[in-house]
Protein backbone atom coordinates (compact mmCIF):
# COMPACT_ATOMS: atom_id res chain seq x y z
CA UNK A 1 0.00 0.00 0.00
CA UNK A 2 0.58 3.44 -0.69
CA UNK A 3 -0.35 6.98 1.19
CA UNK A 4 -0.42 9.60 -0.94
CA UNK A 5 -0.60 13.06 0.50
CA UNK A 6 -2.29 15.68 -2.10
CA UNK A 7 -0.88 19.63 -0.92
CA UNK A 8 -1.19 23.00 -2.31
CA UNK A 9 0.68 26.12 -0.85
CA UNK A 10 0.91 26.19 2.70
CA UNK A 11 -1.30 26.57 5.66
CA UNK A 12 -1.68 25.39 8.87
CA UNK A 13 -3.70 22.70 7.62
CA UNK A 14 -1.25 21.40 4.31
CA UNK A 15 1.31 21.31 7.30
CA UNK A 16 -0.76 19.01 9.98
CA UNK A 17 -1.48 16.76 6.73
CA UNK A 18 2.59 16.73 6.48
CA UNK A 19 2.88 15.92 10.20
CA UNK A 20 0.47 13.12 9.89
CA UNK A 21 1.93 11.06 6.83
CA UNK A 22 5.28 11.53 8.94
CA UNK A 23 4.11 9.26 11.32
CA UNK A 24 3.43 6.57 9.06
CA UNK A 25 6.61 7.16 7.23
CA UNK A 26 8.13 6.55 10.83
CA UNK A 27 6.24 3.82 11.32
CA UNK A 28 7.77 2.46 7.66
CA UNK A 29 4.69 2.97 5.40
CA UNK A 30 5.43 4.37 1.94
CA UNK A 31 4.27 7.81 1.86
CA UNK A 32 4.22 10.00 -1.25
CA UNK A 33 4.31 13.41 -1.15
CA UNK A 34 2.57 15.22 -4.24
CA UNK A 35 2.24 19.30 -4.36
CA UNK A 36 -0.69 19.93 -6.27
CA UNK A 37 1.44 23.02 -8.15
CA UNK A 38 3.77 20.89 -9.40
CA UNK A 39 3.24 20.31 -12.99
CA UNK A 40 4.66 16.69 -12.94
CA UNK A 41 1.45 15.87 -10.16
CA UNK A 42 -1.20 17.33 -12.54
CA UNK A 43 -2.37 13.60 -14.17
CA UNK A 44 -2.42 12.52 -10.44
CA UNK A 45 -4.65 15.02 -9.12
CA UNK A 46 -6.65 14.07 -12.06
CA UNK A 47 -6.32 10.46 -11.73
CA UNK A 48 -7.83 10.30 -8.22
CA UNK A 49 -10.42 13.03 -8.67
CA UNK A 50 -8.67 15.60 -6.09
CA UNK A 51 -9.85 19.54 -6.03
CA UNK A 52 -10.18 20.01 -2.26
CA UNK A 53 -6.43 19.78 -0.24
CA UNK A 54 -5.20 18.44 1.71
CA UNK A 55 -6.21 15.30 0.80
CA UNK A 56 -5.05 11.81 1.12
CA UNK A 57 -5.38 8.69 -0.99
CA UNK A 58 -4.62 5.29 0.07
CA UNK A 59 -3.42 2.99 -3.01
CA UNK A 60 -2.28 -0.44 -4.11
CA UNK A 61 1.14 -1.17 -5.83
CA UNK A 62 -0.26 -0.55 -9.23
CA UNK A 63 -2.52 2.83 -8.12
CA UNK A 64 -5.57 1.61 -7.75
CA UNK A 65 -7.01 3.64 -4.94
CA UNK A 66 -8.37 1.81 -2.00
CA UNK A 67 -9.52 4.80 0.22
CA UNK A 68 -9.72 8.50 -0.11
CA UNK A 69 -10.25 11.60 2.40
CA UNK A 70 -10.63 14.58 0.38
CA UNK A 71 -10.09 17.98 1.74
CA UNK A 72 -9.30 17.01 5.38
CA UNK A 73 -6.87 16.04 7.59
CA UNK A 74 -8.17 12.61 8.23
CA UNK A 75 -7.83 10.99 11.98
CA UNK A 76 -4.65 8.84 12.25
CA UNK A 77 -6.29 5.87 12.92
CA UNK A 78 -8.97 6.04 9.77
CA UNK A 79 -5.97 5.71 7.76
CA UNK A 80 -4.18 3.56 9.48
CA UNK A 81 -6.78 0.99 8.91
CA UNK A 82 -6.44 1.09 5.49
CA UNK A 83 -3.26 1.50 5.02
CA UNK A 84 -1.76 -1.63 7.62
CA UNK A 85 -3.83 -4.48 5.55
Amino acid sequence: MILKVFTKEDSREMREAINLAKKFEERHFQVQYLDADDPATVQQVELYDIYSFPSFVVASEDGREIECWRGKVPLFDDVFNFISR
